[in-house]
């Protein structure tokens, strides 16, 4: 069977809304990061990689699909994952899932000692006999971008059967490469029109913009792709910072199913439904839209 993940939405506004249902992509739980790993898992696989170690937070979706891969591949797994301890160990979701898969688990409480406690695991497994593979958090990577590229060919596919493209597309933006990977493959499969509006859900504009305009000018030039996207980057609704949210996102998430038949986490997607609406209300009349959805539902569960 093969998946459409791209329909139309319905709502209360007269804006013309699409969805990527990425929160439904069949692999190891689905979202962005299920996406990416699929995509670096070939890289994996060509390094002859036996161990992997990569980072990420204590409700980490990065850090989630990794252990599963990891797990169904019987590949050793080292996790460093920055926030407290005794929290992880209460928290559902993605935590469970990391525990139960019997990753090997490291804690740090300060983001600077993550370089090292990385390096030290893939020392220890190098001391072992062991291949690893070097993961950065997130999935930050060219190869994961590249996931990203390839996604957009299944948009360009749905335009060319529908005769439907997005205007401005709207996502959740954290370490970039999702947005970047996205910015990448719409100047390859031609959508020229169409705009990328990420909403942060940590870093502010400016940080942001520098970041992923820096590693999307990396990527295009990786895979022969001339750029032509400006990086827009909307920080209105940090609320603080990451996982940190509102009345209006909490509000927004406890009513994604009833409203529109899928869920809206706080940390990520009700973040960026919510800025995505606030700014059509004020700046967008009617221009085909297409909203992103990267995942969620184990945060949603947590």
């Amino acid at each position: 069977m093969q998946l459409n993940l791209i329909h139309s939405l319905k709502t209360s506004s007269n804006h013309d809304i699409h969805v990527f249902r990425d929160d439904l992509y069949p692999f190891l739980g689905g979202g962005n990061k299920g996406r990416k790993i699929d995509s670096i898992s070939k890289d994996i696989v060509a390094q002859g990689s036996t161990a992997i170690v990569t980072t990420g937070g204590i409700n980490s979706n990065h850090c989630r699909v990794t252990a599963i891969y990891a797990a169904q591949n019987n590949m050793k797994c080292t996790l460093v994952l920055h926030g407290e301890e005794s929290t992880f160990y209460r928290q559902q979701g993605n935590s469970q899932i990391m525990r139960d898969t019997g990753a090997n688990l490291v804690f740090v409480k300060d983001p600077s000692e993550i370089s090292s406690k990385m390096n030290l695991a893939m020392q220890f497994y190098a001391d072992a006999n062991e291949m690893p593979y070097y993961l950065w958090g997130g999935g930050h990577s060219t190869v994961g971008a590249k996931a990203y590229i390839d996604a957009v060919s299944e948009l360009a596919d749905y335009r060319d059967k529908t005769n439907w493209a997005p205007k401005y597309i709207f996502l959740a933006s954290g370490t970039g490469s999702t947005q970047a990977g996205v910015m990448a493959g719409l100047d390859k499969y031609n959508f020229y029109d169409t705009t990328v509006i990420g909403i942060s859900i940590a870093r502010d504009r400016e940080s942001a913009e520098k970041i992923i305009s820096e590693f999307y000018e990396k990527v295009c030039l990786q895979y022969d792709i001339e750029p032509q996207q400006k990086t827009i980057v909307i920080d209105d609704y940090l609320c603080g910072g990451y996982e940190q949210y509102n009345a209006g996102i909490s509000a927004l998430s406890q009513s994604s199913l009833q409203q529109f038949g899928f869920i809206l986490d706080t940390t990520y997607t009700a973040k960026a439904f919510y800025g995505m609406q606030n700014h059509l209300t004020s700046n967008i009349s009617s221009s085909p839209i297409l909203f992103w959805h990267t995942g969620g539902l184990l945060n949603y569960l947590k």
